[in-house]
């Protein structure tokens, strides 16, 4: 019992440090990414000369018009880039995610999941 207590041990750490090392992925909005539900995702975009802070995500999932099922949010990060957290797909289908600025969209990404 000892021994797969340690093997279990080992397992959880050499998982949680690879989960910690991994990077975000860079969004690019000429790109539909894919993604699953029920998990949350973490991204890096381009803060286009905007305060990451003062930007609004919002989404949208075609087919069924509703929104994002969680308030994802954006923290500035070196080299004019803003960090996404929080983006959670609840449905399979298509989704836009959106960044604004007030009323001025700044950037949208598209999603299918």
């Amino acid at each position: 019992m000892k021994s797969y207590n340690i093997l279990l041990f080992a397992l959880m750490l050499v998982s949680s440090t690879n989960v910690l090392a991994s990077q975000p992925t860079m969004l690019d909005e000429n790109i539909k990414l894919d993604a699953a539900t029920d998990k949350f995702y973490s991204y890096l975009i381009k803060s286009k000369g905007f305060q990451c802070e003062k930007l609004k995500v919002s989404g949208f999932m075609f087919g069924h018009a509703h929104g994002l099922p969680t308030e994802p949010q954006l923290t500035t990060q070196p080299n004019n880039l803003c960090l996404l957290e929080g983006l959670y797909f609840n449905m399979r289908g298509q989704w836009k995610v959106k960044l604004s600025n007030g009323d001025d969209v700044v950037s949208d990404y598209s999603f299918s999941i």
